[in-house]
């Protein structure tokens, strides 16, 4: 370890433990838990801090209150490059705050390596394909995989984790033939579960771009974790959202399925947080793809503890910004609803009426038939194609619109050409 980065991470480590209150512990610095010294979001529900007493006694129509937003994402730009090794420089507060405990993370990742992933059935994205093109030769972690508050953009405690060499693809390959599959969804799992498995709030709503496929049988992946790492899910209500920008990607199932424009009490989340709080990480991103292991996990937890105090102390004013614009435009939306409600209600009143009761009914309990679900079948343009081109076999050639072109290859140049503009 050089001076330099001795002196820096003893500086760093030294105020993280000062500012979070275990400097003067009796029991010593070595006994700080997991996630102990992380800056919490003060704006999220935290029982025994910002709730009431009998906040889990609370009536069905105010649990939305309670609930915790989280969001899942990966970052490939945070590389790091096959440089020293854990024992040469270890991280001086592993698992202390953001990062997960580094020994027990590998160690699982280590033992979970050989587990296939079955195939998706969404969509393939333009970022799996450049993911794919990804060089991993050479890196020791091939990116950050990390849990954040989806409503705050903070990251949470022992929310962090590497991405090793080898699992480059960690949420992406379940694209790939069976035959290449391995462990995609193996380091968000252990991510997940560290940061749920101690939180006793009663409603989750969970933000990934690619929650369709990982939440498939993640129940039963939980099963082959620790028992310390398991939780009771059935006693939550969990809810599964897709961001709102990478939602139309995915296909008409999931945009119906995982939209945050459907559930209530959600508000105007968009689930986007990790983007955003990814944007002031990046620029560190050419330094710490040099750092050994220690040296990168200190310096971005210290980072990412910086940009969760600013989160925290510009919060109050924040809020309040956002606070002034929703509630006149709440009532302007309110207003609008019901205009559109008084029409619809002098022609369809009655579809109008049994429309809300399977609304409210699927409110209620989200196991009945989902009143967003689209129903109807969609013509593709291929298929309109071949319907002009049969239509234009059985026109008679003593009418044609132009001797060079019939009327379906007019009428498909012309979309050709509304794509482009």
């Amino acid at each position: 370890m050089s001076n330099s980065y001795g002196w820096h991470a003893n500086g760093a480590t030294s105020k993280m433990l000062k500012r979070s209150g275990r400097s003067h512990d009796p029991s010593g610095v070595g006994n700080t838990k997991g996630g102990e010294c992380a800056l919490l979001c003060p704006a999220c529900p935290q029982p025994g801090k910002n709730l009431p007493d009998d906040w889990d006694k609370a009536p069905k129509d105010e649990q939305w209150l309670y609930a915790l937003f989280i969001a899942l994402d990966a970052n490939f730009r945070l590389k790091r490059r096959a440089i020293s090794q854990d024992a040469v420089d270890p991280s001086l507060g592993n698992g202390w705050s953001y990062f997960v405990e580094e020994q027990s993370y590998k160690g699982y990742l280590q033992s979970s390596s050989n587990r296939l992933q079955e195939k998706s059935a969404c969509n393939s994205h333009s970022a799996v394909n450049s993911a794919e093109m990804k060089v991993s030769k050479g890196l020791a972690a091939s990116g950050v995989g990390s849990i954040c508050c989806a409503r705050h953009e903070m990251k949470l405690p022992c929310g962090v984790g590497d991405l090793q060499k080898g699992e480059r693809y960690i949420h992406f390959e379940f694209f790939r033939p069976r035959s290449t599959l391995r462990s995609s969804y193996t380091n968000m799992d252990y991510l997940f579960f560290s940061v749920v498995k101690d939180n006793p709030l009663l409603r989750l709503n969970i933000s990934y771009d690619i929650v369709c496929q990982w939440t498939r049988n993640l129940w039963e992946r939980m099963k082959m974790f620790p028992e310390h790492m398991r939780f009771r899910h059935e006693e939550k209500k969990i809810v599964a959202f897709v961001p709102k920008f990478h939602l139309p990607a995915h296909v008409a199932e999931c945009q119906w399925k995982y939209s945050f424009n459907f559930i209530k009490g959600v508000g105007q989340t968009d689930g986007e947080a990790p983007e955003r709080a990814w944007s002031m990480l990046n620029a560190t991103a050419s330094s710490t793809k040099e750092m050994g292991p220690g040296h990168r996990q200190d310096t971005l937890d210290d980072l990412i503890g910086d940009t969760n105090w600013k989160k925290f102390i510009g919060i109050g004013e924040s809020i309040l910004l956002k606070l002034k614009e929703a509630v006149p435009e709440r009532s302007e939306h309110r207003e609008i609803l019901c205009e559109l409600e008084d029409c619809l209600s002098m022609q369809y009143g009655e579809s109008l009426k049994k429309w809300k009761l399977d609304f409210e009914a699927w409110e209620n309990d989200m196991s009945k038939p989902n009143p967003f679900e689209v129903k109807s079948h969609f013509v593709s343009q291929a298929s309109m194609r071949l319907q002009l081109s049969k239509d234009d076999a059985q026109v008679t050639s003593s009418a044609p619109i132009h001797p060079d072109i019939s009327a379906s290859a007019l009428i498909s140049s012309g979309i050709d050409l509304e794509d482009q503009q």
